[in-house]
């Protein structure tokens, strides 16, 4: 049976070459999902900004736009999104074999995970620079508290990313729409022509951006309420109240389900945001680890 690792073990263990293999496969698989979802929002944002210039420079062409719209909607839907459900599947199936190897957790009741020709191929395609300190835990935390700051670690990230990213796109969504309805009303253009040249065109732009928004700020609601169980777990550890192995993988399933029902983000705002993040996450682990150790020290002192 295997059992939680401590600070040290999961640092060397997110080093080995096969951890490392895990790392880059589910980190390109992640890309690829949203690589399909970009292309969903690619073609919906397309129509979108196209419905003020149709005002503008080609009123002819208002009930096409229309048309188009109809049929990305369509195509985003039934051919686009499933691509990108099954590449999250991927991903999230093996980043949960990345975690039970490098943070000593018992095995997924789940399907059988991808092969290993699937996972080499993934990591082969991955063509960024992947950092191995995936997990920062200071080395002298010991087994199961260790796991907890590296789950709560990832909990946090997410719950902060989610929470930014869906401000941004209420803000670009609102600014747009409120542009798009000044451009009419200067154009003089009638409720009819605002209805079928805008609000049409526009309509699975504005449906996405709400779903999105609405799909973002769950997704942080969710990190934030497992945040808050390993927090009560690691008061608890703090306490002397060790976590048990079903514990964690208890948490562990939760942390999976979340994965694969998270909507992405872009890539440009995560590598724009990881620099803070990552320097917050190492402050945090440190400070966790310097309160469990303060407390052992006070349990060995009152020993003596």
């Amino acid at each position: 049976m295997p059992s939680p690792d401590n600070g040290n073990r999961i640092a060397e263990r997110q080093r080995s070459p096969e951890a490392v293999e895990l790392l880059r496969a589910f980190r390109h698989a992640y890309g690829t999902a949203k690589h399909w979802h970009a292309a969903r929002l690619a073609g919906t944002v397309l129509v979108a900004l196209a419905a003020p210039v149709v005002i503008i420079f080609a009123p002819s062409l208002e009930h096409p736009l229309g048309a188009i719209a109809g049929a990305w909607v369509l195509a985003s839907r039934l051919v686009l999104r499933p691509a990108q459900e099954r590449a999250t599947r991927f991903a999230v199936a093996v980043q949960e074999r990345f975690d039970q190897q490098v943070l000593g957790l018992l095995a997924a009741s789940t399907p059988q995970p991808p092969a290993y020709e699937q996972i080499h191929q993934q990591a082969r395609r991955c063509r960024s620079d992947s950092d191995p300190d995936w997990y920062s835990v200071r080395p002298q935390v010991p087994s199961g508290p260790a796991v907890l700051i590296a789950q709560r670690s990832g909990a946090v990230w997410s719950r902060r990313l989610f929470q930014e990213w869906a401000v941004v796109l209420a803000v670009l969504a609102g600014g747009w729409t409120l542009l798009t309805v000044i451009v009419a009303a200067a154009r003089g253009a009638t409720v009819g022509q605002f209805l079928i040249a805008v609000l049409l065109p526009m309509l699975p732009a504005l449906l996405d951006a709400t779903d999105l928004c609405q799909a973002h700020w769950r997704a942080a609601a969710e990190r934030s309420g497992l945040e808050a169980a390993l927090d009560q777990r690691l008061d608890a550890a703090a306490q002397g109240r060790v976590p048990a192995l079903e514990d964690l993988r208890t948490l562990q399933d939760e942390i999976s389900r979340q994965r694969l029902t998270q909507p992405p983000v872009p890539d440009w705002y995560y590598r724009l945001r990881r620099g803070s993040y990552e320097v917050s996450m190492r402050a945090a682990a440190t400070r966790l680890a310097e309160r469990l150790n303060d407390v052992a020290l006070r349990g060995m002192s009152a020993d003596g």
